[in-house]
């Protein structure tokens, strides 16, 4: 798009008095001041688009940061400008199935990144998966994930998201009070870490976000679970057994772990 050049067009529409000598200085010196105000304002207009140019040109970093934020459009952790901009194109026709459960794992791959597959499974045992290449499978009514060992009840609407990080995350080499490792919290300011993996505070909070926005309306993420075995929680064996409500449980008189140990469980989230 051609900017106005009010520096020519003042040669063929002013007087000579504005066209010659003192009068060209000071007529120059007010067209570069309408000029730069006119390529400001076109330029504000075409960052409203997040691609706005005949090559697949993106609007400036701040300007796709602003129309992300408006339509909910999280940039990726490895995802140019230009991936970005493609993405934010489709904020409608993604939001069509929002509460879906290959929408909200398709979310946290494109946050994510391409290392990590996904699992969600709900209170009924209705599983569906997301490999890293986006393969996507489901197996329905299994009936075989007792989180708690209640009934289904009034509890129909509790799911949970599983990852599997695949290198993006390891588990953190201490456990609490190790005497080699950092205390509760310690260095989290300087280091990013949060406690049981590598994982920065920001990818949990934001991986929370994109569930709490993507999830059906009405029902409750118990947890998101990092999951770094990968054999762990197979749909047709999945590991709870009805006392994972609680960190530990109680057996032969000895309280023990309840969980899966190479597992790491984040807050879940309502909506």
């Amino acid at each position: 798009m051609a900017t106005p050049r009010f520096r020519l067009l003042r040669k063929f529409l002013a007087p000579r008095w504005l066209t010659e000598e003192e009068g060209e200085l000071v007529g120059y010196s007010l067209d570069i001041v309408l000029d730069a105000w006119v390529t400001r304002l076109m330029l504000g207009l075409l960052a409203r688009f997040p691609q706005n140019g005949p090559n697949g040109e993106t609007a400036p970093t701040d300007a796709l940061a602003a129309i992300g934020r408006d339509r909910r459009v999280v940039k990726g952790l490895f995802e140019t400008e230009a991936e970005y901009a493609a993405r934010e194109l489709l904020w409608l026709d993604d939001r069509v199935r929002q509460g879906n459960p290959f929408m909200l794992m398709q979310k946290l791959a494109e946050y994510l990144g391409p290392l990590p597959s996904y699992r969600t499974v709900d209170a009924r045992g209705n599983w569906y998966s997301r490999a890293a290449d986006g393969t996507e499978t489901s197996l329905l009514k299994q009936e075989n994930w007792d989180w708690s060992g209640e009934p289904i009840g009034e509890r129909w609407a509790r799911f949970w998201v599983i990852i599997y990080p695949n290198g993006l995350w390891s588990e953190y080499p201490f456990d609490w009070g190790d005497t080699a490792g950092p205390g509760w919290g310690e260095g989290a300011e300087t280091t990013g870490l949060t406690w049981g993996s590598t994982a920065p505070a920001e990818h949990v909070n934001t991986t929370r976000a994109i569930v709490a926005d993507w999830m059906p309306a009405g029902t409750r993420c118990v947890n998101i679970i990092i999951a770094f075995d990968a054999a762990s929680f197979d749909p047709t064996a999945p590991e709870p057994d009805g006392l994972w409500e609680h960190w530990s449980k109680n057996v032969a008189g000895v309280q023990v772990p309840a969980r899966l140990d190479t597992a790491r469980y984040w807050d879940g989230v309502t909506r």
